[in-house]
């Protein structure tokens, strides 16, 4: 793309295939330099565009039958606080685009904070299904980007001469989040919420900012985009760099809570989406501590659950919206 550098693109078989002590030095490095890099030669990664585009046709079903699973915020008549559905926003908001939110099954436990009495819920599933199996392929991709993101950090750690068990041992376990997302193009008059938010035809391309810049909650994630690509990852030299668009590729870069457990070596990656106006959709899996585990965040050093992590971060974002 014009101005812009691309990321690092890594083979990563060997994580897979009984090791490499160069791949964990270069994961380690590039992580380190760019806080991100593209992915290759992961399992499964044949035919990993046709099936996300099979798993995005959820967002060509009706209105009414996405609605189904929507979240209470957007139909008072479902329970579903946590999990499910996001519609388009025609107010300003951080990004302009539909969600689909998907966790583990069986569901998790929680510890008893306030507020997180939602993570205990269970996935919510359409009522038609886009595609035959759709809720099957859901689970296995959830289950194959999970594998391939604590991999990608078991590496970073032993790059980093860090004590592996320790830095792996927040992701050991069952919790994350898959979401898949479809940007729409911006309606006349909108504007991102963010202060960030970039003006049209700034870009050098002619495109325009469409996603906020931010850091994930969490401690690694791993996207899919489409072939309208626009994500960007800012790399600890503050240079924005592209993320490619090729095929059956992925996207990892790092969530807030590695910065601890790599003794400040590592940090969230901060990212954004750029577009020329058109639909883009992408599909991202973030690896998350299960709740009960204790971490420490960038912004406070005192050890929390996760549970109140999230819940001191994103206050009433958990919680039913009061009747009015």
């Amino acid at each position: 793309m014009v101005g812009f550098a691309e990321t690092t693109v890594l083979d990563v078989s060997a994580l897979f295939g009984g090791g490499d002590p160069a791949l964990d030095r270069a994961i380690a490095d590039v992580l380190e330099r760019e806080r991100s890099f593209a992915a290759i030669g992961f399992p499964n990664a044949d035919g990993l565009d046709c099936r996300l585009s099979e798993l995005l046709r959820f967002f060509a079903m009706r209105h009414e039958d996405k609605l189904s699973c929507a979240t209470c915020r957007f139909r008072p008549a479902n329970a579903n606080i946590y999990r499910g559905f996001y519609p388009l926003s025609e107010a300003a908001d951080w990004s302009h685009n539909e969600i689909f939110d998907m966790g583990p099954e069986p569901t998790m436990t929680v510890p008893d904070v306030p507020g997180a009495e939602s993570f205990r819920e269970e996935n919510v599933w359409p009522a038609v299904e886009p595609v035959a199996g759709w809720r099957d392929a859901m689970l296995e991709l959830f289950a194959l980007k999970r594998v391939i993101g604590v991999a990608v950090l078991a590496a970073a750690a032993r790059g980093l001469g860090l004590d592996e068990e320790t830095f792996v041992a927040p992701a050991r376990g069952r919790n994350g989040t898959l979401r898949l997302l479809h940007y729409a193009p911006f309606p006349a008059g909108f504007e991102l919420r963010n202060e960030d938010s970039v003006a049209p035809g700034l870009f050098a391309d002619g495109r325009q900012q469409i996603g906020s810049a931010h850091i994930d909650t969490g401690l690694v994630s791993v996207l899919w985009q489409d072939q309208s690509a626009g994500l960007q990852m800012r790399g600890a030299d503050e240079v924005w760099r592209e993320v490619p668009w090729r095929s059956n590729l992925l996207s990892i870069h790092l969530g807030d809570l590695v910065q601890a457990l790599s003794g400040n070596r590592l940090k969230g990656t901060m990212h954004r989406v750029l577009g020329d106006g058109g639909d883009r959709c992408s599909a991202g899996l973030f690896v998350e501590p299960d709740f009960e585990t204790q971490v420490v965040a960038p912004s406070d050093p005192a050890p929390v659950s996760y549970a109140r992590h999230l819940v001191n971060e994103f206050p009433g974002r958990f919680e039913a919206p009061l009747e009015s």
